[in-house]
């Protein structure tokens, strides 16, 4: 990392003056009359940029050689870390190796991505680019289509332990998380891109220590989808389940899903009145194991039922905790964006 001295300089009596390492400014392609943003960060330094952006998504291309020591999954790998910087354009170059390999690779990150497409290919060079839904560009419709379908995924599995729908829901919510998993990590690529361009954070008001909790309770969400599909793996070897660990069940959605909209919405005082209900159910959920655990008749599949409430409850809790640690981050004088 370079860095520069200056001597600064008073004019007036509240301006002060320094001026602008010349390598840098043409690096950068600075002229006379252009506009910088000053961003302020957590240490109070000083972070200068021209505006609006230095780097953009769409001029950033990465270029993946593949050798012999890879086969298809390495590549898919590979491409998914790509997709989820934000770059545009991914270049994969192949010598000496099976060009099926290299396709099978592509077709793995097709099915794990949304947005990814072949573009251009000739002898030994496949060209990929992500072109992602306008419906999709905006990370906060993203992160709340992937709550809608993770939570609809338990409320599926609800509905059939409560004998509304068939046996064929279950499939469906096992094959609905390959949905999540691609808006999962398409809303980690968004985030990156943003955090890429600084004028696009300030324009949102993010800093990077707030966007660190923001991947967390993406996480979160991704994770309580994969919950969603043990569950229904489990329920398909459950003939009888209690009402009141359905009851149970039904409420510790219902309280993650409240949570969610509460960090969504930056809704602090609403989190701290919901935990009050965790507190409830995780006391229901110890009651529920000491009553019924022994009951050779619970079994072991429903006991997983138990640890798989109590993983959301956590998450929940975890949301919790993420909401207060924003509302902290921002009510610190010198998080700002400006």
């Amino acid at each position: 990392m370079r860095t520069y001295r200056r001597r600064v300089q008073k004019i007036g009596k509240n301006t002060f003056v320094i001026t602008l390492p010349s390598s840098w400014a043409r690096e950068i392609g600075l002229e006379g009359k252009n506009e910088l943003l000053l961003e302020v960060l957590p240490d109070m330094s000083l972070r200068i940029y021209k505006a609006p952006s230095i780097i953009s998504s769409r001029d950033l291309m990465a270029e993946l050689r593949v050798d012999a020591s890879y086969n298809e999954y390495d590549v898919a790998r590979e491409i998914i870390a790509y997709y989820i910087t934000g770059i545009s354009i991914i270049k994969v170059v192949y010598e000496g190796v099976s060009r099926s390999l290299v396709d099978k690779g592509i077709n793995i990150g097709r099915e794990r991505l949304i947005g990814l497409e072949v573009i251009d290919e000739d002898t030994n060079s496949i060209t990929l680019q992500i072109v992602v839904d306008p419906n999709l560009r905006d990370i906060e419709s993203v992160v709340k289509r992937l709550k809608r379908i993770a939570i609809s995924m338990h409320r599926d599995i609800i509905r059939y332990f409560l004998n509304e729908v068939d046996r064929s829901i279950l499939d469906a919510v096992i094959s609905r998380d390959n949905l999540a998993d691609k808006l999962y990590l398409l809303a980690l690529r968004q985030l990156s891109q943003i955090l890429r361009d600084p004028y696009e954070m300030g324009k949102r008001g993010l800093n990077y220590i707030e966007a660190i909790h923001r991947a967390m309770f993406i996480k979160s969400l991704e994770r309580v989808a994969d919950h969603g599909v043990n569950m229904a793996r489990i329920a398909k070897n459950i003939e009888r389940i209690p009402d009141e660990l359905i009851a149970l069940y039904r409420d510790t959605i219902d309280v993650f899903d409240y949570m969610s909209d509460s960090l969504i919405e930056m809704d602090k005082r609403k989190a701290m009145e919901l935990v009050r209900h965790i507190e409830k159910l995780r006391l229901l959920d110890e009651d529920i194991r000491r009553r019924i655990g022994s009951d050779k008749d619970f079994g072991y599949y429903l006991s997983r039922v138990l640890d798989i409430i109590s993983r959301i409850l956590a998450r929940t809790i975890d949301t919790e905790e993420i909401i207060i640690d924003i509302s902290a981050l921002k009510s610190l004088s010198y998080y700002t964006s400006a």
